[in-house]
């Protein structure tokens, strides 16, 4: 059975994490033990779940703290891998865990595993954010460290991009890994436009492919990003708090659109 913990932040361990035997990796302190990825080349779903805020968190952590530790890790740093524990969790039972990557979890699954489920889907990331942002509310409150830094833990919020291709499945110095084109699509979609439509909310887009296979088509509203490498990648945007019934994040800075906030009423 595959581990989740936090054990060098103190916080709890040993949570488990459905699917079969695999590796195990280590990020940030935080330690996953990864399932088997599938064959080794497929159509893939392929999830990557990144946390807004990270950087300017863990920056205003270091300038209040410095980088003595020597008397202990800042309740940052507890809060941070308490909230990707939780995003873990959340996309378990539909997601494979590939690996953490700093502030985003990059997970997967066979396209047949999911192919024509995307209510379920939808259902499952939906409830992952209101798991999020509970969360979120209980770590301000409770943590024993408060300075403005890290009680700023009302700023982090959820983004999330899915999409479907194939993906070559490697093992690379004892750790396996996802490649190819569509894995390549999806990481370069975290940074991307949707911000500059709908404001600092916390949204999941939906690529095309993803959408299709998914039968979510309808759902959401028409969004696509174009760049110069792998070019237009069309999609579904939807919104993530909406679909919880849940407030997002307090951004730090009220974010300008650069044209009028589309309908984000969820269709369908």
């Amino acid at each position: 059975m595959n581990v989740f913990s936090i054990s060098s932040y103190g916080a709890r361990s040993g949570a488990p994490l459905p699917g079969p035997h695999g590796t195990s990796c280590r990020a940030y302190d935080v330690t996953v033990t990864t399932p088997s990825t599938g064959a080794a080349a497929g159509s893939r779903y392929l999830l990557l779940v990144d946390i807004s805020g990270y950087t300017a968190f863990l920056a205003g952590v270091e300038n209040t703290h410095g980088e003595d530790f020597s008397g202990g890790l800042p309740a940052g740093y507890r809060v941070l891998g308490e909230l990707l524990d939780g995003v873990v969790r959340g996309i378990a039972s539909e997601f494979d865990v590939v690996k953490l990557e700093g502030d985003a979890v990059f997970g997967a699954a066979p396209a047949a595993r999911l192919d024509g489920l995307g209510e379920a889907v939808v259902d499952r990331l939906a409830a992952m954010y209101a798991a999020f942002a509970a969360q979120r509310v209980a770590l301000r409150s409770s943590s024993d460290d408060r300075c403005v830094a890290c009680t700023s833990v009302e700023h982090l919020d959820l983004k999330a991009i899915l999409h479907r291709g194939l993906a070559v499945a490697q093992r690379v110095g004892g750790t396996e890994d996802l490649h190819g084109p569509a894995v390549n699509a999806a990481h370069r979609l975290l940074k991307n436009g949707v911000r500059s439509r709908i404001g600092y909310r916390p949204y999941l887009f939906v690529t095309a492919p993803a959408a299709a296979g998914l039968g979510l088509v309808g759902r959401g509203f028409e969004h696509e990003e174009t760049y110069a490498d792998i070019g237009r990648i069309q999609g579904r945007i939807l919104d993530l708090a909406e679909l919880a019934g849940v407030s997002p994040a307090i951004p730090q800075i009220t974010a300008i659109a650069s044209e009028p906030w589309p309908d984000l009423r969820i269709v369908g």
